[in-house]
């Protein structure tokens, strides 16, 4: 008995800790340039809002990855030459206690 009582202990107790996780992205930059990400740079992420990198740190969130990527391309029908825009994306996340 005492067995299933530390078991199911152990699940309430683990439950508390859920941690939460999100993309953010920088703005686009057209012509495949990243730009340069800053303190200043404003990131949009889904679960935490808008809000720069100092702004994500005070509210608790940690990165866990940064690496730039390709958020649109197209090719000029009438010139055959490839558009691309590119941003930041960044995965943050927030551990609860």
């Amino acid at each position: 008995m005492r067995h299933w009582i530390a078991i199911s202990g152990l699940l309430v107790c683990g439950s508390t800790f859920a941690n939460q996780a999100d993309i953010c992205y920088s703005p686009a930059v057209a012509d495949g340039q990243t730009g340069k990400l800053t303190a200043e740079t404003m990131l949009n992420c889904p679960a935490a809002g808008r809000h720069t990198l100092p702004q994500l740190a005070s509210a608790g969130w940690t990165v866990a990855s940064v690496q730039p990527v390709v958020v649109d391309y197209q090719v000029d029908s009438a010139a055959q030459s490839p558009h691309s825009s590119s941003a930041w994306m960044l995965v943050i996340q927030k551990e609860f206690r």
